[in-house]
């Protein structure tokens, strides 16, 4: 028991620093997992033994190449990444705005990859890549609990979040935020949808296999400074955006399968 809390002790640390802006700390890292700073400097001796993690004396931690090639490893995740790469980039270029995307675990979404602005990076903090959020905060939370099955948004905390307002967000199609992760900085957000391709025999044969339609895997927000996105540009971002995220469900259909609900759920995309 002992050793499996160590263990999960250990991810806690890693996960926490990939979220967060590098190198950290010794007390920003225990104050983000919750731990005492002689608890986490011992965890953090580990990692940095084991080759996961690179400390630079008062500056703090950061990950090593180790944790780096760990990630690229797990999962089918590279493969949609190469997919998405492109498209955002081009909606960055698009929009004159930075584009981030957001992949779904659980009733939070993850930030896995992010494109700044033509112009430079938006305002720090605007999110880095690994940092996790819930789903009821932000228009990339919202987006994607609006694509979510009835029996699953039964199960979650919505933040006080309605029924009829996620099906107001999903007839519109998008969302926007002001600020509500990262102070002064607003976006709109799209769902990134996986779709049933047309392989099964008859509509009812699809209808059987996801019955609750489009697999939402995530979302994909262009994000700016208040003091440029203001709200009268939020319409001038929405069609690249809907374009964009149309363009991909096509393209993850190809590597996801007829069946990406089924695909998702055994690969954890």
């Amino acid at each position: 028991m002992a050793g499996a809390s160590t263990a999960l002790r250990g991810l806690q640390v890693l996960e926490a620093l990939s979220g967060m802006r590098q190198p950290v700390p010794l007390r920003a890292v225990a104050d983000r997992v919750g731990l005492s700073q002689s608890q986490t400097f011992r965890v953090l001796q580990e990692l940095e033994r084991a080759g996961y993690l690179d400390h630079l004396g008062r500056s703090g931690y950061r990950l090593a190449g180790r944790s780096v090639a760990l990630a690229t490893l797990i999962g089918p995740r590279p493969a949609l990444l190469r997919a998405v790469q492109p498209v955002v980039s081009r909606l960055a270029h698009l929009t004159g705005e930075a584009v981030v995307l957001h992949l779904r675990t659980g009733d939070t979404r993850v930030l896995v990859l992010g494109v700044p602005a033509p112009s430079g990076p938006i305002l720090d903090p605007a999110g880095v890549i690994g940092e996790r959020s819930p789903l009821a905060v932000g228009s990339s939370g919202r987006i994607i609990l609006a694509h979510l099955p009835e029996p699953e948004l039964a199960t979650m905390d919505l933040g006080g979040i309605t029924g009829a307002q996620l099906a107001a967000i999903r007839e519109r199609g998008y969302e926007t935020s002001r600020g509500e992760n990262h102070p002064g900085i607003n976006g709109v957000s799209a769902p990134l949808l996986a779709r049933r391709t047309a392989t099964a025999s008859t509509a009812a044969d699809q209808q059987a296999a996801e019955p609750d339609g489009p697999t939402a895997l995530g979302a994909i927000t262009v994000a700016g400074p208040s003091i440029r996105l203001v709200e009268d540009d939020f319409p001038r971002v929405v069609a690249p955006l809907l374009a964009a995220c149309r363009d991909l469900s096509l393209r993850l259909a190809a590597i996801l399968g007829p069946n990406p609900g089924h695909t998702v759920q055994a690969l954890d995309l």
